[in-house]
């Protein structure tokens, strides 16, 4: 068996991040993790989870993620209500555009507080 665990990733306010993601993405509250209780972790679906962690600097990370189209349009919706700007294109995640140029039923980037470029896919 091979399967992610977990990713993390750096963030100036760890908080924050964690729950404008989570919102985003439709998820649970974060929870706190870690010895001094200062990273934030947002638990996914089959034991996976993504962990923020506070860091002064950050370097820009790529994470995807695949939903089925009923979350897909759920998150587009939240983005919209959130103001996010979000494209269908890594090289122009602002295009406010939708649709898969990969060829699946929907594809979206977005770019949060910390710079990562997050990718929701279906």
């Amino acid at each position: 068996m091979l399967k992610v665990d977990h990713i993390g990733l750096a963030a100036r306010d760890a908080h924050a991040s964690a729950r404008n993601l989570a919102a985003i993405l439709g998820a649970a509250e974060p929870t706190v993790e870690g010895a001094d209780d200062d990273m934030y972790r947002i638990d996914l679906d089959h034991g996976a989870f993504v962990l923020f962690n506070p860091a002064t600097t950050v370097h820009p990370d790529h994470v995807a993620f695949r939903v089925d189209e009923t979350r897909f349009a759920e998150v587009v919706k939240r983005l919209e209500a959130r103001g996010v700007a979000f494209g269908n294109d890594p090289e122009d995640p602002r295009n406010g555009k939708t649709e898969d140029p990969l060829g699946g039923a929907g594809r979206v980037y977005f770019v949060d507080e910390n710079g990562h470029l997050f990718e929701v896919t279906c």
